[in-house]
C-alpha cells in the first residue's frame, strides 16, 4: 500500500503544478476535485482494514475502485464508455491468462500481478485510448480485474491485493498522456501540424 500512497501523492503534485491538467481536461473536472479525490484515497487508507467474512478491504481502496468504475459513464459518450470499459475487461482477462501461463511454465514472478504488468498495462492503455480519462480508467480497471482473478481459489479475498499495481498502471497512463500533451503544446506552430507524433496522437483516439 505504501507504493500506491506515494504514487497518488506524486499525481496530486502533478495536478498542483499543472502538468496533470491535460488529463483532467478529458475528465472534465476541476483540478481541486482531483486533488480532493487523491487526498481522500490516501487518507482513508489509513483506516484499519474492514473484514466481512473472508472479504477484506480498505475504505480508500474501495473509494478508488468505485470511482473508477463510475467515471467510465460520467460525462461520457455512451459508445465510447462501453468501448473503453470492454477494453479494460479484455486486458484484465489477458493479464490473468498471462499469470496462469507463467505459473504453468514455472515463472513465479509473472505468476501474479506486479509492477511489470502495471507498467505495461499503463503504456498500452495510453497507446490504445490516447485520451487522458480513458487511458487512466482502462489501466486501473484492467489491473483491478486481474488482481481479483488471481485470488480465485484463495481462502481469503482482499480488495487491497495488488492495489499498488492498479495505481501504478493508472499513473503510468496518466504520466504518458500528460507528457505527450506537454511536448505537442511546445512544438512550434509551423511544425505542430506536420508532426508525426501529433498525427498518431489524434488518429482514432477515444473521444467523448
Amino acid at each position: 500500500m505504501l507504493v500506491s500512497m506515494i504514487v497518488l501523492g506524486v499525481l496530486a503534485l502533478m495536478v498542483i503544478v499543472g502538468l496533470g491538467r491535460p488529463v483532467l481536461k478529458d475528465f472534465r473536472i476541476h483540478w481541486i476535485a482531483a486533488l480532493v479525490f487523491f487526498a481522500a484515497v490516501i487518507g482513508l487508507n489509513f483506516i484499519p482494514l474492514i473484514s466481512i467474512g473472508s472479504f477484506t478491504f480498505s475504505v480508500g481502496t474501495a473509494l478508488f475502485y468505485l470511482t473508477i468504475i463510475a467515471a467510465f459513464f460520467i460525462r461520457s459518450k455512451f459508445t465510447t464508455a462501453i468501448t473503453a470499459f470492454a477494453a479494460a475487461l479484455i486486458f484484465g482477462g489477458l493479464i490473468y491468462a498471462a499469470t496462469r501461463v507463467s505459473l504453468l511454465t514455472g515463472n513465479e514472478f509473472f505468476g501474479t500481478t506486479n509492477y511489470a504488468y502495471a507498467l505495461i498495462m499503463g503504456f498500452i492503455a495510453f497507446i490504445l485510448a490516447r485520451n487522458g480519462k480513458y487511458s487512466f480508467l482502462i489501466a486501473a480497471e484492467a489491473m483491478m480485474l486481474a488482481n481479483m482473478l488471481v485470488q480465485i481459489g484463495n481462502p481469503e479475498f482482499g480488495l487491497n491485493y495488488g492495489f499498488d499495481w492498479a495505481v501504478v498502471a493508472a499513473a503510468t497512463a496518466f504520466t504518458f498522456h500528460a507528457l505527450t500533451v506537454l511536448i505537442l503544446t511546445h512544438l512550434p506552430a509551423d511544425k505542430r501540424g506536420k508532426s508525426r507524433l501529433a498525427e498518431m496522437f489524434e488518429a482514432d483516439r477515444l473521444k467523448d
